[in-house]
């Protein structure tokens, strides 16, 4: 007999969601189940509804029907929210925003001290939180006086101190340079990998989303497609006609063959992309690939 389904860590079953009559629903009955340990982006162009999402998936907004259930906690009792943040956290677009004290070790700790952990044990989640972002040498620097990278990685640091077991982040690397983006994608991914920390990222840049296991488009508040990165980045077409972008390595075999190169596959990065390319001028040339 087969062994039956896991239950999701997080459902969103027939969703619908407005902030007040006047602007009418920005979520649209949308349905989406997500697993522990998985890695999914979640993409769309400006208004689409991704933060609100966001916002939703750890209790700070509620659904205005349809229910969203966190480790089978319903998100819209008012006496088990707390129990959805202490399993959800979300980490914002400006670090400045979520920076609350002046020291280092001080801001990881706050999430610890407001849900009352002792304080031995509030040490060794602050301890054990900014070595896995690789922060720990900074833990009595003064936040303003790192750089944006180093701010979102305590950002992070300070939500896995509360030992959630997703973190949600909506574009966590729109306002840091190449750099900062780098530090901020590699500590994501190694503690998904790691940790089997639950990530969910919204994002605006798609090199980024060929991280994850699982993208999710979004467009009007709704979802149009969802399944693996090479999978979703292959319908070119269709995201153009959304207005959304595919990564630049996709998007150059696209074109290249449209202008006749005879490209296979959908590369996601630049070495997949140098590969294709040498495959097709290998095959046209007559030489060893």
């Amino acid at each position: 007999m087969a062994d039956a389904p896991a239950t999701p860590f997080i459902t969103l079953n027939d969703l619908c969601f407005s902030y007040d009559e006047e602007s009418g629903e920005v979520l649209h009955n949308i349905h989406l189940d997500i697993a522990a340990g998985e890695f999914v982006a979640l993409l769309g162009h400006n208004g689409c509804g991704k933060s609100t999402v966001a916002k939703l998936l750890n209790g700070m907004l509620i659904p205005t029907s349809g229910k969203v259930l966190v480790d089978g906690i319903d998100t819209a009792v008012e006496e088990t929210q707390l129990d959805v943040r202490r399993r959800v956290g979300l980490v914002q677009q400006n670090p400045d925003n979520q920076l609350v004290a002046g020291i280092v070790e001080e801001d990881v700790a706050f999430g610890p001290e407001n849900l009352g952990v002792p304080s031995e044990e509030i040490r060794r989640r602050v301890d054990d939180a900014l070595k896995a972002v690789g922060m720990y040498a900074y833990r009595e620097h003064a936040p303003h006086k790192l750089s944006g990278g180093q701010k979102q990685r305590v950002a992070i640091a300070g939500v896995i101190a509360m030992e959630t077991r997703c973190i949600v982040l909506d574009e966590p690397t729109a306002m840091l340079d190449p750099r900062g983006r780098a530090e901020v994608m590699d500590t994501v991914e190694r503690l998904n990998r790691e940790q089997g920390i639950t990530i969910v990222l919204i994002t605006h840049y798609m090199d980024e989303a060929v991280r994850a296991g699982r993208v999710v488009v979004m467009d009007q508040g709704k979802i149009l497609l969802e399944g693996a990165p090479r999978e979703v980045f292959a319908q070119v077409e269709f995201l153009k006609r959304h207005h959304l972008d595919v990564p630049q390595a996709t998007e150059l075999a696209y074109r290249l063959r449209a202008a006749g190169c005879d490209i296979s596959g959908t590369p996601l990065t630049e070495d997949e992309c140098v590969r294709a390319v040498y495959a097709c001028y290998a095959a046209q040339k007559g030489v060893g690939a």
